[in-house]
C-alpha cells in the first residue's frame, strides 16, 4: 500500500539523517527524521536550539480500519451416502455446478427391493397372528402373554419394513446446497459403507474475505457495516461485515473479521490476498509531509510538537491515508503545534527557539 512506502520511505531518511548528523548520545538521545538539517541560525543562546515548526488545525475525514486478508468460500461440505452398498450410477464429476436437491450418485438397491417384498408379507402375517391372539385371548382360550409375543412380533416386522423403506429412499444421494463439485471421492462399482464421503461441494457465491483486525481498532468494526477488498489485480469487490471475533487469537492477539462479498461472476477464487478497507466512521485527522514523520526509542511512529511554554513533546500518531504530497494522522489534539525543521536534533523534554512557518507542512 502506498501509506506504508511512505512511511518506510520517511523511517529509511530518518536514520540516513540521524547517522549523518552524529547524535549517537546516550540515555534519551534525540530521535530522528527524514527532514533537512538546521537551520543556520542555532538559537538565542547555548543549549537552546531553534527549530521550525508549522500550526495545524485538524479536518474531519472518514476513518476506516486496514488489513491485509485472503478470501476463503463461505460454505462447504462433504457429502456422504447414507446407506452402504454399492454405487451404480454417478450423474456429476469434479468442476461440474450443481443445483440443491440435484442427484450426484446412486446407491445399488436390487437387493432392498427384493427384500421389501419380503418384509410386507411378513408384516401382513404377523397382523394375521396378532388378530387371531387378540381373538383366542378374549375368549379366554389363550394366556394375555401370547397376546403380549403376537404384538411384539408384529411391532418388529413393522419397525423394519419403515427401516427398509428409508434406506430406500435414501438410494439417491443429492446435493444439499447449490454449488461447485471441487471433489469426488467415489468411482463406479466402489463398496461404501454408510457415511462415505462421495463429493466436496463449495459454495461459490457469496464469497469470504477474513483478516484479522488489532486490539486497538476491533472495537470500531461492527457485524453489518460496509467494506471493500481490493486485490493484486487491482479489482475491488464491495460487501458487508457478517463476523467480529469475540476472542481475540492468543498468537497475534488480533480479531478475526469476516467480510461478505458477492461472486455471481464466479471470478473469485480461495487464498487470494486482498488488501481490507473496513470503513469506521470521521475521525479528526491532519495533513503532513511525511518529512515530519518521527519514531522514538521504542519504535513508535508519531510527531514532534512544541506546547504553550516551548517544550518539545513527542506525540504518538498513525497514518490514516496518504494523498498527493502528503500524509493524514489521526490521534493528534484538535490544534497543534508540530516541528518540520530541526526535529532530529530534539527531543522530548528540550525548551526550543520557535520559528513558525504557516505555509509549509
Amino acid at each position: 500500500m502506498r501509506v506504508s512506502y511512505i512511511v518506510a520511505l520517511a523511517i529509511a531518511a530518518a536514520v540516513a539523517a540521524w547517522i549523518v548528523s552524529g547524535q549517537f548520545g546516550g540515555d534519551g538521545g534525540p530521535d530522528v527524521s527524514a527532514d533537512a538539517a538546521m537551520p543556520e541560525d542555532a538559537g538565542p543562546g547555548p543549549g537552546i536550539m531553534t527549530v521550525r515548526t508549522t500550526e495545524l488545525t485538524a479536518t474531519e475525514r472518514p476513518r476506516a480500519v486496514r488489513v491485509r486478508g485472503q478470501t476463503e468460500v463461505s460454505r462447504s461440505t462433504v457429502v456422504r451416502s447414507e446407506i452402504g452398498g454399492t454405487i451404480n450410477e454417478i450423474l456429476v464429476a469434479k468442476g461440474d455446478r450443481v443445483t440443491a436437491g440435484q442427484i450426484l450418485a446412486r446407491v445399488n438397491l436390487a437387493e432392498r427391493v427384493a427384500r421389501l417384498a419380503e418384509i410386507e408379507a411378513l408384516v401382513k402375517q404377523r397382523e394375521v397372528e396378532y388378530s387371531i391372539a387378540r381373538s383366542l385371548v378374549e375368549q379366554g382360550n389363550r394366556p394375555m402373554t401370547a397376546l403380549s409375543a403376537a404384538e411384539t412380533a408384529l411391532e418388529s416386522a413393522s419397525a423394519a419394513l419403515q427401516l427398509l423403506r428409508l434406506e430406500i429412499n435414501k438410494g439417491d444421494i443429492a446435493a444439499p446446497f447449490a454449488g461447485i463439485i471441487e471433489d469426488r471421492t467415489i468411482q463406479i462399482g466402489d463398496v461404501i459403507g454408510p457415511g462415505a464421503p462421495v463429493a466436496l461441494i463449495v459454495d461459490e457465491d457469496p464469497f469470504l474475505v477474513a483478516g484479522n483486525v488489532s486490539e486497538t481498532d476491533i472495537a470500531s468494526v461492527k457485524v453489518g457495516g460496509d467494506g471493500t477488498a481490493e486485490f493484486l489485480d487491482g479489482t475491488i469487490v464491495s460487501g458487508t461485515i457478517r463476523f467480529v471475533a469475540t476472542v481475540a487469537d492468543p498468537q497475534t492477539r488480533t480479531f478475526r473479521v469476516e467480510l461478505e462479498v458477492p461472486n455471481r461472476e464466479r471470478t473469485l477464487r480461495a487464498g487470494l490476498t486482498s488488501n481490507m478497507v473496513l470503513p469506521v466512521g470521521l475521525t479528526l485527522a491532519h495533513f503532513v509531509s511525511p518529512a515530519a514523520l518521527v519514531m522514538d526509542e521504542a519504535g513508535t511512529l508519531g510527531v514532534k510538537a512544541v506546547n504553550g511554554d516551548g517544550m518539545v513533546e513527542f506525540m504518538p500518531t498513525r497514518v490514516l491515508a496518504s494523498d498527493g504530497d502528503g500524509v493524514w494522522l489521526d490521534g493528534l489534539p484538535e490544534q497543534v503545534e508540530i516541528i518540520t525543521v530541526g526535529q532530529q536534533f530534539v527531543r522530548a523534554g528540550d525548551v526550543v527557539q520557535v520559528v513558525v512557518d504557516n505555509g509549509a507542512n
